[in-house]
């Protein structure tokens, strides 16, 4: 199978992940929405972005924990809800629903032993404080505790096979890591992520793969959503989506240089029954 024959492979499998968690929410009555590079990808070529090997789907917090209350009953055997709480090698503190029979393993974590089949993110989303300053603070509570989390669960060991500066920076984050446990740390990241969501504020926060800051993004974009044109489904996205793309990449609809159109960092993809 050729590179090309297996991103299309892999992003059709993706869709079939999507289309579960659509479904589950819509026999729920959960709202969701796509985000980030489904969301670009959309709105610019009408599904995938052609090079991309991932779909990325938010919800509220509230809307979060009832979809994970959800997956309980009515998630398909074919997949597989993982969490910290259901998969004790997984250190992230969003979900993804994985496809069983499959494996997908990046560069980051390929010295892990957590489930690794193909998966879809689901991001929870909580407030963001107004205040500048408490921004500074909880964001830099994110950064901490997402990186003890990872080493402490063997996640980006080959940083020490990269530059020396991101050797030092893996071999600091793994001494001061040794000073705090794992159910410790997940508890606190919970109560850092949930602060503020009694109260009225002006943005939410997810915790990806990008920046704090770049993550925190205007609620009033996720209260109004509405159906959107993804390969031959129709995901919910926020209404004001121009208004979103254009304060997370800018000129959205320039495309990267072809040196930067990549994907996930993968080292070995395994479709299993779905070959």
């Amino acid at each position: 199978m050729s590179n090309d024959e297996q991103l299309l492979k892999l992003q059709s499998l993706e869709l079939e992940i999507a289309k579960e968690i659509k479904r589950i929410c819509e026999k729920n009555d959960i709202k969701y929405f796509i985000t980030a590079g489904s969301l670009l990808g959309a709105v610019r070529h009408g599904g995938f972005i052609p090079w991309d090997d991932d779909m990325d789907i938010g919800m509220l917090r509230k809307d979060y924990d009832r979809f994970l209350a959800a997956c309980k009953t009515d998630l398909d055997d074919r997949f597989f809800l993982q969490t910290w709480d259901t998969d004790p090698e997984y250190p992230f503190s969003y979900a993804k629903i994985r496809l069983e029979g499959t494996r997908f393993i990046e560069k980051f974590s390929e010295q892990t032993s957590m489930h690794n089949g193909l998966f879809v993110d689901v991001f929870p989303y909580d407030n963001v404080p107004d205040l500048k300053i408490l921004q500074k603070i909880q964001g830099l509570k994110y950064f901490i505790c997402k990186r003890i989390l990872w080493i402490k669960k063997g996640f980006g060991m080959s940083m020490l096979q990269e530059s020396k500066k991101q050797a030092l920076k893996y071999r600091s984050f793994l001494v001061f890591s040794k000073f705090f446990s794992c159910e410790h740390t997940k508890k606190y990241f919970i109560k850092t992520q949930t602060k503020y969501n009694n109260r009225v504020t002006q943005k939410i926060v997810a915790d990806g793969s990008y920046t704090y800051k770049k993550e925190s993004i205007l609620k009033r974009w996720v209260e109004q959503l509405e159906p959107v044109d993804f390969e031959t489904e129709k995901f919910l996205t926020f209404k004001d989506r121009i208004e979103y793309l254009k304060y997370f990449y800018g000129d959205y609809l320039k495309l990267p240089p072809i040196e930067a159109r990549n994907g996930h960092l993968s080292v070995f993809v395994d479709f299993g029954p779905y070959q």
